[in-house]
């Protein structure tokens, strides 16, 4: 790969993380609820709305071009999740939830099969990112 990489290039990594991410997250949100059961939570209805909103947002995030993906998307994932616990009373749970890997700090914490495309598009942005600065601005009309 480049040292630059160009929007379309970006927008195809982003794409495929993006599918990589909406496969992982039902097996990671079963993990998470699992958890919560034998941590002795009951009513955990909102998991269900939580991991659809987490999905529509991962889904506008990673389909803007790399200078408006202000979050990462595992921070995204991460910030959705902790709120959800926070709203809902399970503040409690929260450290529990740190060390056994459930508040994700990498894509590796949802599946370990997200490493290299998490790295992948990592890459793609610093270069997209790096190309962007060092392009012209356009000339005005």
């Amino acid at each position: 790969m480049s040292e630059r990489i160009s929007s379309e290039e970006f927008e195809e990594i982003s794409a495929t993380f993006l599918v990589a991410l909406l496969h992982a997250l039902p097996p990671y949100f079963a993990r998470l609820e699992a958890e919560l059961v034998r941590e002795g939570e009951i009513n955990l209805d909102w998991l269900e709305q939580l991991e659809s909103r987490v999905e529509t947002e991962l889904e506008l995030l990673l389909r803007r071009p790399a200078e408006e993906q202000q979050e990462p998307p595992v921070g995204l994932i991460r910030r959705f999740v902790l709120n959800g616990l926070s709203h809902n009373g399970c503040d409690t749970n929260i450290p529990i939830l740190q060390r056994r890997g459930l508040l994700p700090a990498s894509a590796v914490d949802i599946d370990a099969d997200l490493g290299p495309i998490h790295l992948a598009w990592g890459v793609a942005k610093a270069r997209r990112m790096r190309a962007l600065v060092q392009e012209p601005p356009p000339a005005d009309a």
